[in-house]
This record gives C-alpha cells, structure tokens and sequence, in this order.
C-alpha cells in the first residue's frame, strides 16, 4: 500500500461525498494553521483518531512519509528557536503532520475522479461547462501524484539494489536521482495522455457525479460554521 494511493473500503469516510470531504478538508487545514499552540496541538490528534478508525495502514505509510517527517522535524526546531517554548514546538510540528495525514485520508478514501467530477457539479453553477474542463485537470493532478510516488520510490529501490548511495557523492547522487524520477514521469505523462487521446476523452464533457446524502450536508455545514466561527472570534485562538 502507497501513501496517496486509492484503497478500496467499506466505510463511513469512503462513503461520504467527495465535496464533503473536501471542504472538511480545507477548513481543517485553515483552523489548524491558524490557531495557537494548544489548539493546535488537541486539534492535531483528530486525523491521527480517524485514521485509526478506518483502519489506515499506519505502519506502511510511515516507512513512506519521512520527508514529511523531516519536514516536521524542521518546522519544530525552527518554532523552538523562536518561540522556545515546548508546546509550541510540539504544536508546529504535529499541526503539519496533522495535515499531510489528513490529504493522506482524503487521497485514501475518495477515488481522483469522483473527486474531479464532484467538485465540477460544485462549480458549474458557478462556471457552466467550463467547470468540467477545470475537474479534469484536477483529476489528471490527483492521479499523477500517486506516479510521483511510485517512481520515486520504484527508483530508490533500484539503486539501493545497485549498491548506490547518497552518503559518498551527496550531490551527484540527488541529481542523477531526481533526473531519473523526471524522466520516468515525463514517460508516464506521454504514455497517459496517449491512452486518454486515444479513447476519444473529452475533458469538457458532462460526467455524473456523486449525490449528496444528508449526512454529507451536515458535514459540510458543520465544516462551514465551525470556520467562520472561529475566525469571527479570533480570542478562540489567544
């Protein structure tokens, strides 16, 4: 199982409408990084707590995820060297693992292209048609990123299985590495939108979309409330 990768289940979040889900998303993600360090911190194990519900494979995408990991490392040593303090650190780094596992849960419960079409239903009556041509890039978006995954990671193997290391020509090695991973997604580009021409795909068309159930209305509208609530009233967050 890869990180960003669709797994298919029975559960209450796979169920849930893309667009629900998504504006969950987005307010999560707002509140998170606008609130101050204890806030922060209580709000970051709610990812971890869904995560746990629907069974993620924690494990595997731990073994996947030290970028992100290192990336936390460095936001809370920098947060400690300006604020000094420990729940501040602690709070930096958690807030922005919380966020990178809560895209993971999204990107794990929800198929690109119910994604795509439900956020063009969402924007057609903004944008008319246009707003299917706008989602089927954004389909083409989520799909590639699960390929920049594989190839990164297909790569690194094979030159582990060489003998390679980063350690002795630090420099030589990343470049030749990130070349190698650019140049298997350009293949992987080419070969895709080969497939889609040659089906006849029409980026514009009309496509049926996931209906809205009442559950994904109150989710969405608890989404909503509890963002404008919060920034209404920013002494939530001092």
């Amino acid at each position: 199982m890869t990180i960003f990768h669709y797994r298919p289940a029975d559960t209450l979040l796979s169920r849930m409408n893309p667009n629900a889900k998504l504006v969950a998303l987005l307010v999560y993600c707002a509140v998170v990084s606008s609130a101050d360090a204890p806030l922060e911190l209580v709000m970051s194990a709610l990812p971890a707590l869904l995560a746990w519900l629907v069974h993620l494979p924690l494990r595997a995408y731990l073994r996947q995820s030290v970028f992100f990991i290192l990336m936390a490392l460095c936001l809370a040593l920098s947060s400690w060297v300006e604020e000094g303090g420990m729940i501040e650190m602690a709070a930096s780094g958690a807030g922005f693992l919380s966020m990178v596992l809560s895209s993971m849960l999204l990107a794990d419960s929800t198929m690109p292209d119910d994604l795509a079409r439900s956020l063009a239903g969402a924007l057609s009556h903004v944008m008319g048609k246009a707003a299917y041509g706008v989602a089927s890039l954004v389909e083409v978006t989520l799909a590639m990123i699960p390929a920049i995954v594989d190839s990164a990671g297909g790569l690194y193997e094979a030159r582990r299985a060489r003998g390679a290391s980063f350690i002795r020509h630090p420099l030589s090695s990343m470049s030749s590495y990130a070349a190698g991973v650019l140049g298997d997604l350009l293949d992987k580009a080419g070969s895709y939108a080969d497939a889609l021409y040659s089906r006849g795909y029409d980026n514009a068309a009309v496509r049926h979309r996931p209906r809205y159930r009442t559950s994904d209305v109150l989710v969405i509208a608890f989404s909503l409330l509890a963002g404008i609530m919060f920034f209404m009233f920013p002494v939530v967050a001092d």
